[in-house]
This record gives C-alpha cells, sequence and structure tokens, in this order.
C-alpha cells in the first residue's frame, strides 16, 4: 500500500479558478509597478473616449486610461484587503483560540470577559469606524486599512473559538492531555489545524468584505484620496456620467468583482485540499473470500409484505454495493439482515425506501403490499406519498433522526398530517402513541433534548408507525442505547409489530439481538446474500464460513485467568498498599444551570498492579466520570484518589507528568479520538513528547520516536507504512488499533479503556478485545475497563464492580458477579444482555 497523497490542485476546480482569479489581480499590481500604458494620473485632452484601440477601456472625465487607473488601482486593493484581514486574523484568531480553550477547560468567566471585551467592537463597524478614524486622523488608505481590520476582529474571535469550543470537546484532546502536552501544544497541534480551513474561509469572506468597504469609502470620498487610483474611487468618479460613459463604472465593477470572487473560491479551494480526508488515496480494504449467492428458499414465505428482487445498487463511479439481492418480507414476519458495516444493510433499505445518496442508482424490482408496480420505477413525490404510510423506518441515532428543535408530539402528529390526517385528529393520536410505546404523560410537550436515548428512540418508533405501515424498517435501532435500554426498547418493537401484523426488516450487526427478535435471518456480505433461513437452522448449522466467523465472534468465552486453578470465592474489596488504583469515598458534583448532580456518591474501589477491572453500568451511572477522576482528566468534589502514586485530591490542579508516563487511554469513538489532520505516525507519537517519557529513558530523537512508532504498530497488526496515512483511510476496527498503539507506545504500568468496543461489529469487537487481553498479558499492564456490557468484561477481565446512579452497587470477581449476581440492578444488567440462543 502506498502512504497518503494530498490531492493535485486540478481535482479542485474552484481552488484553481480561485488562483487564477487571485493570480491575475497580484500580477496586474506586480506589473503596475513598473509599467502601465499612460500615467495612471496624468490628464489628458482626449475626455470621455469609448473603449478603442487606443484606449481600450476608454478615458475618463481628465483624460486619464482607464486600463491604466485599474493596473495602479489593484495595488490599493491587494493593499487593503491583506493588511485588514491581517490585522483581524492575527488578532482575533489568538483571542477566540484562546477564549475556546478556556471556556473548553471550565474557565468559563475569563473566557466570557474576553469575548465580551470583543463584543465592544461590535458597536464599531469597520465602516462606521473609518469614517471616524477619517475625520480625527484624516481620511486616506491607511486609516481604511487600520480601521476595516479592527473592525472585522470581532468576526474572527467568533469563528476560532466556535471552532476551537468543537476540537477542545474533541477526545484526541484529551488524549493529548494524557499524554501531558500542554495548552500551548494542543493549541499548535490540534486546535489551529483543525481551525484552518474555517478560518481561511474567514479571510476570503473578509478580503472580499475588506475590498468592497474600501469601494464604499472612497465612493464617499473617505477612502483613498486623489489623484491615487483606487477601483472605489472610480466607482464614486463613474456615477455622474452613468448613461454617458458607462465603462467608467463597468470596468472597476468588474476588477472589482473578479478579486472578491478570486478570494472567495480560493479559500474555499484551501479549505478543501488542505483537509487530509479528502485526500484520493484510501485504505486498501481487507481481501476476503468471493462471496457466492444463495438462491432464494422455493418455499412460499406467505404474501411478501415487501419483496425486492434482483436488486443491485451502483456507483456513478462502477463500484457495486449490492449485487442481485433479493429477499422477502412476510406479512407479519420479522426478518432480521446481519453483517459487517460495508455489506450493504442500510444501502438495502435506503434503496427500499428510495432514499438513495446522489450518485448511487438501484435497477430491480422493489414492491411492497398493496402498491403496484415497482417502486424504483416510481418519481420523488409518488415515493414521498407511501414513506411512512406503506412503509416506514426507524434509523439507528435517534437524536439526529429527530428534529431539536420541535416537540416531540408535533414530530409524531407530523408523520400523520403529511399523509392527510387532520391537526386535531394526528394531535391526539399522537398523545396516545406516546403513551403506548411507554413514555410519561407530557412527553408530547418535551424537546427531543429532555428525553434520555431510549425515550428518543421509543419517540421514533412512535413516528414510523403512525400511520400503521405494512412494512417497517429498523436500521441498527439499539445500537447507542445501553443493555438494558436495549431490551425495553426491542420488547417494545417486537410486541407493536406482532399487533398490528406488519412486516419487520430488522437490520443489524449484533447476531445475538437478531436471535431474539427474528424469526428468517438473512446473512450479507460485501453486497450478496451468502445464507438465509430461519434462525435456528441458520445459527446451528451455518453453512457459509462468513457466518461461521460471525457466530464465533459473537461468543465471548469468559476470562480465564492462569493463576486460578479453581473458581474464586467472593470477597469485599480491600485496600493494600499493592493497590496501583485507590479510590476512597470519592463524590463529584456537577451545578449545570445552577442545578446540582451527583455524578458519583461515595465511591471506593481498590485496583492491585497486574489486574484486570471492570466497570460496568449504563449511560448515566457515573463509570466514565469515575475513569476521568481516576486519569487526572477531572477533580472529585471530595474523597481521595491515588493512581499509580499520584495523589489526585480535589485541590488545585498538580504537576501529572508522572501521572501521564504511567497511564493512558483508549476512548470510545474510534473516529472522534484520531486528530483527522495528523498522520498515523505523528498521532502514535505524541506521548512520547511527554519530557517525563524522557527522563525515565524514552527515545529522544525523532528517529528514536519513529522506530518506537513501527514497533508499536507491529505489535497491534498494523502495516508499517501506516504512519503516513491519516485516520479516515482505515476502518473502524483498524482505528481503534491505532488509538491502542498510540496508547501503549510509552509503555505505561495502567491502560484505561472507555467502552472501546461499543462502536465496532461483533468480528471486529472480539478482534479488539483479544488485542487488549494480550497486550495487556505480555506488557504486565494494569487494564480498567469500563463497558456497558457485562460480557465484554467477562470476557477480559478478573474483577468487576457494576455502577448504578453514582454508586458501586456491586463488586467482586467477574465469574461470580455475572453468574450469582447479588444486586437486583445486576441481575437486570445479566438478563438484559443478549445471548445467542
Amino acid at each position: 500500500m502506498r502512504g497518503a497523497r494530498r490531492r493535485r490542485p486540478g481535482a479542485h476546480p474552484q481552488l484553481v479558478i480561485g488562483a487564477v482569479l487571485v493570480g491575475l489581480v497580484l500580477v496586474t499590481a506586480l506589473v503596475s509597478l513598473v509599467w502601465t500604458p499612460y500615467d495612471p494620473v496624468h490628464a489628458g485632452a482626449e475626455r470621455l473616449l469609448p473603449p478603442g484601440a487606443e484606449h481600450w477601456f476608454g478615458t475618463d472625465r481628465f483624460g486619464r486610461d482607464v486600463l491604466s487607473q485599474v493596473m495602479a488601482g489593484a495595488q490599493i486593493t491587494l493593499l487593503v484587503g491583506l493588511v485588514a484581514v491581517g490585522i483581524a486574523a492575527l488578532v482575533g484568531v489568538p483571542l477566540g483560540v484562546l477564549a475556546g480553550m478556556l471556556q473548553g477547560s471550565g474557565r468559563g468567566r475569563p473566557a466570557a470577559v474576553l469575548m465580551r471585551g470583543t463584543d465592544i467592537l461590535l458597536a464599531f463597524p469597520g465602516l462606521l469606524l473609518a469614517i471616524v478614524l477619517g475625520a480625527v486622523y484624516g481620511a486616506g488608505t491607511v486609516t481604511a486599512m487600520v480601521a476595516l481590520g479592527i473592525g472585522s476582529i470581532p468576526a474572527f474571535t467568533r469563528v476560532a473559538r466556535s471552532g476551537t469550543l468543537q476540537v477542545m470537546r474533541s477526545d484526541y484532546v484529551l488524549a493529548a492531555r494524557a499524554a501531558n502536552r500542554g495548552e500551548v501544544a494542543i493549541a499548535a497541534r490540534h486546535v489551529l489545524p483543525n481551525i484552518a480551513g474555517t478560518v481561511l474561509v474567514q479571510c476570503s469572506v473578509n478580503f472580499a468584505i475588506a475590498v468592497l468597504a474600501e469601494a464604499g469609502l472612497s465612493f464617499l470620498g473617505l477612502g483613498t484620496p486623489p489623484p491615487t487610483p483606487s477601483w472605489g474611487r472610480m466607482l464614486q468618479e463613474s456615477q455622474q456620467f452613468l448613461g454617458l460613459a458607462d465603462h467608467l463604472a463597468i470596468v472597476p465593477g468588474v476588477a472589482i468583482a473578479v478579486a472578491v470572487l478570486g478570494f472567495n473560491l480560493l479559500g474555499d479551494g484551501l479549505r478543501d485540499v488542505l483537509d487530509p480526508r479528502l485526500a484520493s488515496a484510501s485504505a486498501a480494504t481487507p481481501q476476503v473470500e468471493p462471496a457466492r449467492a444463495v438462491p432464494p428458499r422455493a418455499e412460499s414465505l406467505g404474501t411478501p409484505a415487501l419483496d425486492l428482487r434482483h436488486l443491485t445498487v451502483s456507483t456513478t463511479s462502477g463500484r457495486t454495493l449490492l449485487d442481485d439481492l433479493s429477499l422477502r418480507v412476510a406479512a407479519g414476519e420479522r426478518v432480521g439482515l446481519i453483517g459487517e458495516s460495508g455489506s450493504g444493510k442500510t444501502m438495502t433499505a435506503l434503496a427500499a425506501l428510495g432514499l438513495l445518496p446522489d450518485g448511487v442508482a438501484a435497477t430491480g424490482h422493489v414492491g411492497l403490499a398493496g402498491v403496484d408496480g415497482n417502486l424504483l420505477d416510481r418519481g420523488e413525490r409518488a415515493l414521498a406519498r407511501l414513506r411512512g404510510q406503506a412503509i416506514s423506518m426507524v434509523f439507528q441515532e435517534p437524536m439526529t433522526a429527530l428534529d431539536p428543535l420541535v416537540r416531540v408530539g408535533h414530530q409524531v402528529a407530523e408523520a400523520m398530517t403529511l399523509h392527510g390526517t387532520d391537526g386535531r385528529t394526528a394531535t391526539r393520536r399522537a398523545a396516545e402513541l406516546l403513551a403506548e410505546v411507554g413514555l410519561p404523560a407530557g412527553a408530547a410537550r418535551r424537546y427531543p433534548h429532555e428525553l434520555s436515548g431510549g425515550q428518543r428512540q421509543r419517540v421514533v418508533l412512535a413516528a414510523a408507525l403512525a400511520n400503521d405501515p405494512a412494512v417497517l424498517v429498523a436500521d441498527e435501532p439499539t445500537t447507542a442505547l445501553d443493555v438494558t435500554v436495549q431490551r425495553q426498547v426491542l420488547d417494545l418493537m417486537t410486541r407493536l409489530v406482532s399487533e398490528r401484523g406488519a412486516g419487520l426488516l430488522f437490520i443489524t450487526h449484533d447476531l445475538a439481538v437478531v436471535s431474539q427478535v427474528c424469526e428468517r435471518v438473512v446473512v450479507l456480505l460485501d453486497g450478496v446474500v451468502v445464507e438465509e433461513g430461519p434462525v435456528d437452522e441458520v445459527f446451528a448449522r451455518p453453512r457459509h464460513e462468513y457466518t461461521r466467523r460471525l457466530l464465533a465472534a459473537s461468543t465471548l468465552e469468559p476470562r480465564r485467568s492462569p493463576s486460578l486453578t479453581e473458581p474464586p470465592s467472593r470477597v469485599e474489596p480491600v485496600e493494600t498498599p499493592a493497590a496501583l488504583i485507590r479510590v476512597q469515598d470519592v463524590t463529584r458534583t456537577y451545578a449545570p444551570r445552577g442545578q446540582p448532580v451527583q455524578a458519583l456518591r461515595g465511591v471506593s474501589l481498590a485496583v492491585q498492579e497486574g489486574q484486570r477491572f471492570g466497570i460496568v453500568g449504563e449511560s448515566g451511572s457515573g463509570k466514565s466520570t469515575l475513569l476521568r477522576i481516576v486519569a487526572g482528566l477531572d477533580r472529585a468534589t471530595s474523597g481521595r484518589v491515588v493512581t499509580a502514586g499520584v495523589e489526585l485530591s480535589p485541590a488545585e490542579p498538580r504537576d501529572l507528568g508522572g501521572l501521564r508516563s504511567a497511564l493512558q487511554l483508549v476512548f470510545q469513538d474510534p473516529y472522534g479520538s484520531l486528530d483527522p489532520r495528523m498522520t498515523i505516525g505523528d498521532i502514535v507519537a505524541e506521548p512520547l513528547l511527554n519530557a517525563m517519557n524522557v527522563r525515565d529513558g524514552g527515545p529522544r530523537s525523532a528517529a528514536g520516536r519513529r522506530d518506537a512508532v513501527r514497533e508499536m504498530l507491529d505489535a497491534v497488526g498494523l502495516p508499517l507504512d501506516a504512519a503516513g496515512r491519516y485516520p479516515h483511510q482505515f476502518s473502524g476496527g483498524q482505528r481503534q488499533r491505532i488509538a491502542i498503539a498510540r496508547a501503549l507506545v510509552c509503555r505505561p504500568r495502567i491502560l484505561v479503556a472507555d467502552e472501546p468496543v461499543s462502536a465496532l461489529d461483533v468480528s471486529v469487537r472480539r478482534q479488539v478485545l483479544d488485542l487488549l487481553a494480550r497486550l495487556a498479558d505480555e506488557r504486565a499492564l494494569t487494564l480498567l475497563l469500563v463497558s456497558h456490557d457485562l460480557g465484554v468484561v467477562r470476557h477480559v477481565c478478573d474483577q468487576v464492580a457494576v455502577m448504578h446512579e453514582g454508586l458501586i452497587v456491586e463488586q467482586g470477581p467477574t465469574a461470580q458477579v455475572y453468574d450469582d449476581p447479588r444486586d437486583e440492578y445486576t441481575r437486570r444488567l445479566r438478563a438484559a444482555t443478549p445471548q445467542l440462543r
């Protein structure tokens, strides 16, 4: 595989066009320094001549050559634009980055003071400020440049602050802090590169504004003084000759338009070409055995509610996403469509609803019960009448599927009013549906952010079922949910579909969920159906190797510690001097909007050196908060925390250099935990820049760091040339391997993994878990694993603590807690964990 290459400029038409236009203005300005056809300020005898052979653009009222004036005026245009933008960017961007980093690190008051200070400038727009300064200091080019630059500072500050806040919320910034990178290093290495594209666009916009503002000031007589040529002054002087000598206005007007358009296109093009995610090189995909299509079974499946026959989906570039897929869902039947990411599951759903993205086309047959003909032959307006009525879809992420600014009751009612139900009836029916899916009274008046993830998914389900569709398509509807909430949503979906007699096409990568919900299963690999049949039969006697691999990866065996010859008896945690992590009576209270919320309530635990310790709980249980406190990324409100011998008291911040070399983290999201603008080599090497690692024997030179990175990439099973590529060129599982490599390159004693496999397919999940376990054994690591899945913790960890509402409700040896839970909450977690039948 070859390393990443930046996309050639020719692949960005707007960059090329913008560069040509800006280059034309720049060349014109440079040439005018040494030559113009005529003296641009010298008056001539031939006045108001139209364009001709001698004077290409004619002459003005003083007999001056218009072409010479335009050439000389380009100097003023570039000077005003560049200086004004330079002043605004050099002052505004650092202020915005500083405000964003202060607010992102919890110091909101100084950030607010800084932003209110810049907001004062908003009371003096650049044009108004130029008029005031011109009245005080005299009109002129310098006054205009300074005034326009000062007036643009708030715009750059706000843009930089907004971008910085977004970057500061990312996991890769937390990883940089865990690597003991200082605020200045984080700003230079992560913040500025990631906001550079937005700042470039702002620069191009403000350049255009400065050019137009200078033209306006000159038009008012407050800009460039005569007789110095200026495009704006030329426009000002042409106003009295409109209709008589229109070329006097057209020529400078076109010049201004060219400059403004050129800089806007150049800014947009530079933003794209500097983004490595748009690079032409892509990661090589793993080679898999060619999939062989399995012919549909001959037996009748009943009246088809959804009938897909010989469905082929391809991109305009010729890539086949689905190849001759045939699938039937009978009325009242629940069919599971399984496969890993990229297998074509979602494309199947989108094709069935006529929602394929631009650049993707489908051929074949899509049929719905009660609808004549092929849906693929229908136009968008006809399909819109069917969606939500004959066929509905439940999307994977309920927060993005719901409009955040509209109450949920209105969104459910809208699904009915769009298909002819009157507003009053729809409102009443929406309230009934929300009650039917188990939401409390008054939920219809809430906004999506006021509901939990499970409640939001119930709203999406209510909207999908509002018009009693014949087919319900559910695309990974429980992936983002905790196991107990997942179980509730699955039970609810199964019951409602059965009561309505609708066909269900359930799309997922989780075979355990399919075994609980579906009657029949279809296995998809690279867009081809490789196996299908009754769930019990396929899972008990899989015919295709790919199905066997999925089943093997879905079964997580309990961890067997080599140090134990018999099952351990349940013991209470005892704090010992050998404990590498000690947490004693820790509380953590947040006060959003002045309302105190206790995330942790008197938590205590001890993790011994070399131990694999799991923390299990649902979202909001406090497990991630505890992890951040243990890692020194947050401070407890009260209590005592000692990690690797470093006291993490609730007092003021302290030097954590020693902790940063002893503890590293692997985050949940393999896409958000890697800086998209850094190469893999730079990402993995970042912890090696910690001065404590150098003192402890880490590599001091760049060559030594490169060798360490290559060794670590090899250890996690990635090719050596991965170091020169970017995160977007790797799959989710490969990205998580990169995150593990980054965490282990400085040889820490403690590895903290926060939900490291929740976003991965089952086979990739198994690979990553086994990799973590192997590396923990080989490197004698103390592993602290956070998960909402008891099965994952059982597969990896020796000890487990179960958290609920900020408390540890049970802890002990994993086998004992899993097989014989004492607490009712642990029993609910255990019962809700999906198991293959």
